[in-house]
C-alpha cells in the first residue's frame, strides 16, 4: 500500500507525494518515533552538570540531523527541495516529520499531556 503525503505547506510541492508502506519506510518511521521518545525522556530527566548539558546538545544535533534525513529519504526529495527543508524552523521540521510518520502508521498524532508523559 501507499499513502499520499502533502508537502505543499512546508516545501511548496503542489503534487501529493506517494510513499510506499515498505518495511524500509516503516522501520525508519519507528526509529524516528523511538528517537523522539528518548529525547523527551532524556530532556525530562537530565541532570544539571556540564557533561549532561553537552550530552543533551549532542542528542539534539543528532535528532535534528536524523529528522531532516528521514524527511528527505521518505519523500525522496531532490537537492533543491532538501535545501528548502534545511531553511525551515526546527519546530516546523519536527511537526512535518511527525505528520509524515503518523500518516505512514495510520495513527493520529496528539501532543501528550504532562500527566501522560509522567512529568
Amino acid at each position: 500500500m501507499t499513502v499520499n503525503i502533502s508537502a505543499k505547506k512546508e516545501l511548496g510541492i503542489s503534487k501529493l507525494i506517494e510513499v510506499k508502506e515498505s518495511n524500509k519506510n516503516i522501520r525508519a518511521t519507528w526509529e524516528l518515533q523511538k528517537m523522539m521518545a528518548k529525547l523527551s525522556i532524556d530532556q525530562a530527566t537530565t541532570e544539571d552538570s556540564p557533561e549532561a548539558f553537552e550530552k543533551m546538545i549532542d542528542m539534539m544535533l543528532n535528532v535534528q540531523n536524523k529528522t531532516i534525513a528521514y524527511i528527505v529519504s521518505i519523500l525522496r526529495l531532490d537537492q533543491k527541495q532538501a535545501d528548502k527543508l534545511e531553511e525551515m524552523e526546527f519546530g516546523e521540521t519536527t511537526s512535518f516529520a511527525v505528520r509524515i510518520s503518523s500518516e505512514l502508521l495510520h495513527v493520529e498524532a496528539e501532543e501528550a499531556t504532562e500527566a501522560e508523559a509522567g512529568l
